[in-house]
């Protein structure tokens, strides 16, 4: 008798556990047997996905029910890309190029005038009109939903993976680098300096930065009017970036075979998120109505609250109570290199650098900074190749690390 209560008393708490912990995790919001979904688009009203393999699909009430809309859109099903702008959907497929709906979904309208090839990577829409990245002929836009295109950036022959625009900064992520136009696409220029590796699958701007994922080097940030990128990839397992994601100030990332990692801003530390999600190959994200939807490449889509998330995360800083002095990064570098540290309080801070025989060659920076994670820069360009030493002091506290330039 006495067992009997046990075991009841063993189910009882269960029953009380498990929904905790099932809100904690992801659970699956649609399953389309197969198919990557390639994106994810959230147009106020509606959630859509394009799919590799069964084309588009609609959810009307926040990923409870998902209805395929591929009306219009013939035999072309393998939709690479999707975008919004005011009541017009817009799908970029392989095969059949740009398509366009006026009644969110119901009905697709084909419409390629101009364009020199019918394979869409990625679009993007705005007031000033749609552009369409073709995946090896350059950029056009359209100002009337795809009834004339103008070619609008590059030629024939650059494997376009991505494009991003933040008035009036334009971004382009290709098989070999990043184009870059601050002035609304009139005037072009390469821009790859401190970027290690040149697959940019994903390219994203804010107000204040720009991010790029690359298949190799991790991700990279960029500062409004910087002439560098600059490497965040502590905490990541793998370099292979599959796409990345940007909700007001939280930046996430889909790493490939690794699942979904969440940038912690006042650690620096990307975060792996990762619970009770079976597809760790994410290739599109959104949000809505404060629910975060993941698609994988196996055809489903994953929902899970976005404040539980990023609450749970942001728990990491109020642990970190010491300095901390990481190791830079990239190291061997050539010829600039990253150095982060953690200041728990307000205080004066100095960094500098020394040579091998201990002398001061160069102070990185000395000065006041507050509480939180800070990164500072270290060019050697004027100096030789060899092992080298940086300081960070603060008060009582003093640390040193080794760091090597190779030329």
């Amino acid at each position: 008798m006495v067992k009997y209560f046990y075991k009841l008393l063993f189910i009882y708490s269960l029953l009380l556990i498990s929904p905790l912990k099932t809100f904690s995790q992801w659970s699956i919001s649609g399953n389309f047997n197969g198919g990557n979904v390639n994106c994810l688009i959230n147009t106020g009203q509606y959630i859509f996905a394009g799919t590799s393999e069964n084309g588009v699909y609609r959810s009307d009430d926040n990923g409870s029910v998902w209805i395929q809309k591929n009306t219009g859109l013939k035999n072309f099903l393998f939709v690479q890309t999707m975008s919004a702008w005011n009541n017009f959907v817009y799908a970029g497929t392989s095969g059949g190029g740009f398509f366009y709906s006026t009644d969110y979904g119901d009905s697709w309208i084909q419409s390629n005038q101009g364009l020199s090839q019918l394979n869409i990577k990625a679009l993007l829409s705005d007031s000033t009109g749609v552009y369409a990245g073709l995946i090896i002929a350059g950029i056009y836009r359209t100002t009337n939903n795809g009834l004339n295109w103008l070619r609008f950036a590059l030629g024939e022959g650059d494997l376009l993976y991505s494009i991003s625009s933040k008035s009036p900064k334009f971004c382009i992520g290709l098989e070999g680098g990043i184009y870059r136009s601050t002035n609304s696409g009139i005037n072009w220029n390469i821009f790859i300096s401190g970027l290690t590796n040149l697959s940019v699958r994903s390219v994203i701007q804010s107000d204040d930065k720009a991010y790029c994922g690359t298949f190799g080097g991790g991700i990279y940030y960029s500062d409004s009017g910087d002439s560098q990128w600059h490497s965040i990839n502590s905490g990541l397992p793998d370099l292979k970036v599959r796409s990345l994601f940007l909700n007001g100030a939280s930046l996430f990332a889909g790493i490939d075979g690794d699942g979904i990692f969440y940038f912690n801003q006042s650690s620096g530390i990307w975060n792996e998120v990762n619970q009770g999600l079976t597809d760790t190959n994410i290739s599109s994200m959104t949000v809505k109505d404060n629910y975060f939807f993941a698609g994988s490449s196996s055809g489903k889509i994953w929902k899970r609250p976005l404040s539980e998330i990023v609450t749970g995360i942001n728990q990491y800083a109020a642990e970190v109570k010491e300095f901390q002095l990481y190791q830079n990064y990239p190291n061997p570098f050539n010829p600039s290199t990253s150095i982060s540290f953690y200041m728990p309080e307000w205080n004066r801070v100095t960094l500098k650098v020394f040579d091998i025989s201990g002398r001061e060659i160069n102070e990185v920076y000395s000065g006041f900074l507050p509480e939180g994670k800070h990164i500072k820069y270290w060019n050697g360009e004027n100096y030789s190749s060899g092992i080298y030493y940086y300081t960070l002091q603060s008060g009582s506290f003093s640390q040193t690390k080794k760091f090597a330039l190779i030329k």
